[in-house]
């Protein structure tokens, strides 16, 4: 997709960002004091994703800026990996973030499909 013909509704971004940290957050293993690696990761991953999605100039953006649609094209493409990595299999991202591979975290439904609803938006 180009970044002219960039389709970017940036509240409804917000909205699902916001719910799938929350789900993030209630997450069983997140609660402290062991929280688990993989899952502080990826929270930390989508956490600094949605901030970046905050400080995107949107009158710039819908002006055309160039640097506005970049960065906004960077959250989508976060947010397509951030989906990813929740469905990864492999236990290659339990290797990434010292996890067990052998025993990969299961991120459960809740923030698989808030995962997938951001690649929908």
């Amino acid at each position: 997709m180009s970044a002219e013909q960039l389709e970017f509704n940036v509240d409804r971004i917000d909205a699902k960002m916001g719910e799938l940290l929350a789900s993030f957050e209630a997450h069983p293993q997140m609660q402290p004091p062991n929280t688990h690696p993989t899952l502080f990761f990826l929270f930390d991953f989508v956490r600094n994703t949605h901030r970046e999605l905050k400080e995107i100039d949107m009158d710039k953006f819908r002006a055309g800026d160039a640097n506005a649609r970049s960065k906004a094209q960077d959250v989508l493409g976060r947010n397509n990996f951030t989906n990813m990595l929740v469905n990864d299999t492999t236990g290659k991202l339990a290797l990434m973030t010292g996890g067990d591979p052998k025993n990969p975290v299961d991120f459960g439904e809740e923030i698989r499909e808030k995962a997938k609803a951001l690649v929908e938006v």
